[in-house]
């Protein structure tokens, strides 16, 4: 595999893990694709995606289109007269054009088992949905999103505790291997496609900061889920006294108090912080102040007593 010619497209952690991959078994990266740079965070500065910081280490030539459909930009593309492109997260969808440039065509690694979870949340997904096993799929890239025939898939079990860091990194492991299996086997000739059964497709939307946002109408079970789901990112908050606090550990509890409105604080001891909610208690266990350090509940009540009061209404 090491004269089979690459483009990488990926823009995220998840995706320079399969560009480092790539690159310690010597495969023949020339050229890699990432989202153009953009401003982050309070100050707006610059920071490169991780693919990108990634293949300027390895002077891997670099672009950042803006407009997938550019023909300068397509020119550009074919002129590195690779044979192949990875997809891995890259954040946008491939146009047509782009896809026929290369003659063994385009392959997305998706971390999900298609069709279900086709769409940009696939590992939150699986976690709020409470699915016992997600995966990683290899497909033949065709114009729509995560639709394309699929080439090889790997099942990863999803533990009681899952968080979508952990299950990242269980899916980062599987999928490596299986990408370079499929590449040996596209390579070579020898692979064969299956067509995706349009009948159980399900989607994932993009998820933005506000998804995170606790609704204490929502069973105890949803938000203990949500808050792994979306750990490390956007991680849950609910607002107390007009104060986002995070919540980045959480549990259920069987008791169900109907004399207690729904978001109130019912009780608070060394193990958590218990709300009431729609069906359930929610049992928060590690929280973020703003701008502090992530805690136990067990330290909060230790530093600040007076903080968390039982009646409060959590909104």
């Amino acid at each position: 595999m090491k004269t089979l010619k690459i483009v990488f497209a990926g823009t995220s952690n998840f995706s320079e893990k399969y560009l480092s991959a790539l690159i310690n078994f010597q495969c023949n990266i020339k050229a890699v694709i990432t989202k153009p740079d953009r401003p982050h965070g309070r100050g707006h500065k610059i920071i490169f995606s991780p693919v990108k910081q990634t293949a300027m280490k390895k002077n891997i030539p670099i672009l950042q289109p803006l407009n997938l459909g550019d023909e300068n930009f397509q020119k550009i593309l074919s002129s590195f007269c690779a044979e192949i492109m990875i997809v891995v997260s890259y954040g946008k969808i491939i146009p047509q054009k782009i896809l026929s440039i290369f003659p063994k065509g385009c392959i997305n690694v998706h971390a999900s088992l298609l069709p279900r979870w086709r769409g940009a949340s696939p590992i939150q997904s699986a976690i709020l949905s409470g699915d016992k096993k997600t995966g990683i799929s290899i497909i033949k890239m065709n114009n729509k999103i995560d639709a394309g025939n699929i080439i090889m898939l790997k099942e990863c079990l999803i533990s009681s505790k899952e968080t979508s860091a952990t299950l990242s990194l269980k899916l980062i492991k599987i999928g490596i291997k299986i990408l370079m299996k499929a590449l040996y086997k596209i390579n070579n000739n020898i692979f064969k496609e299956t067509q995706q059964n349009e009948k159980y497709a399900t989607f994932s939307k993009k998820i933005v900061k506000t998804d995170a946002l606790l609704n204490w109408n929502k069973s105890a079970d949803f938000l203990e889920r949500l808050i792994r789901a979306f750990n490390p990112w956007p991680i849950c908050y609910f607002f107390m006294d007009q104060i986002p606090i995070k919540v980045w550990q959480a549990k259920t509890t069987e008791n169900t108090c109907r004399n207690y409105s729904i978001g109130e604080i019912i009780s608070i001891d060394k193990n958590g912080v218990q709300v009431n909610t729609k069906d359930k208690i929610l049992n928060i266990e590690k929280i973020q102040l703003p701008g502090k350090n992530i805690l136990s509940i067990k330290d909060i009540i230790i530093s600040k007593k007076s903080y968390f009061k039982c009646g409060k209404i959590l909104s």
